[in-house]
């Protein structure tokens, strides 16, 4: 019997018919059962021991490939490849498929809502409540702000087609410019350094590259305004938690809202 591991704990939690699939072929179906994303190390010793793995953001590099002796497939949940060495994998004979409908509008709206929540303070004074502590704050107009997107791909070009109705400026910092979608929507392509100095904003929507890791570091952040916010729904390592923790804990910036850690 084929083993295969599904390492996402999201998995099936919407619809019960991938898991009828797999079923039917006679699988032997292995879950992740930390409720968060697995260790590096502990993927990499357990690995040998599975066919067939369905995959989330945990990183398939040389190594781990290597130490997956019996692997044939792994099934990505999700679009983004970047955690996967393809060619290594295909040198290896393993196939690499991911999700043909892509999460675009979801990450957008997600990316939208931490905006909305961190801009108009909503879960802080929630949880202020829920404490029994009554502190009034005032929030931020979303409005008429300047928007900052790192990474004007799928995702990002999503984010300024759902917030048109703000009325916002957009920046965006790209290494392939699309000039056709940026005419037509006003956004504006600029190096980083000017989008972090002049942003109200940040979003970040990038893949995970070498060059991308820690991309946003303290320096980086000392040139955003106090009073801007950043976002990232893309890949916990681009920016530097270590920083982006002191920038909030000394109000080098006023918040940040995550949707992806390093750990």
């Amino acid at each position: 019997m084929k083993n295969i591991f599904i390492t996402t704990t999201t998995f099936c939690q919407f619809s019960k018919e991938p898991m009828r699939l797999l079923s039917e072929k006679d699988f032997e179906i292995i879950f992740n059962g930390n409720n968060r994303k697995l260790k590096y190390s502990k993927l990499k010793n357990d690995i040998y021991r599975f066919d067939g793995v369905i995959a989330g953001t945990e990183k398939y590099d040389r190594h781990m490939l290597d130490a997956a002796e019996n692997l044939k497939v792994i099934s990505r949940v999700g679009v983004g490849l970047d955690n996967i060495d393809l060619d290594y994998a295909s040198e290896k004979g393993i196939k690499v498929f991911k999700t043909q409908t892509s999460p675009a509008i979801a990450v957008a709206e997600l990316a939208l809502g931490l905006i909305l929540d961190l801009m108009r303070k909503i879960i802080e004074q929630s949880n202020n409540l829920n404490k029994g502590v009554w502190k009034k704050q005032m929030g931020s107009l979303v409005s008429g702000k300047t928007l900052g997107i790192i990474g004007l791909g799928t995702i990002g070009k999503k984010l300024v087609e759902i917030t048109k109705g703000f009325q916002l400026k957009y920046l965006a910092y790209d290494l392939i410019k699309d000039e056709v979608f940026a005419k037509e929507n006003n956004v504006e392509y600029w190096d980083l350094s000017y989008l972090l100095d002049n942003a109200d904003i940040i979003s970040v929507h990038l893949n995970m590259t070498k060059e991308n890791e820690n991309l946003i570091d303290m320096s980086k952040l000392k040139k955003m305004k106090p009073s801007s916010i950043i976002i990232n729904t893309s890949r916990g390592e681009i920016i530097n938690e270590h920083d982006l923790e002191i920038a909030v804990k000394n109000r080098v910036i006023a918040g940040a809202g995550l949707d992806v850690f390093q750990e």
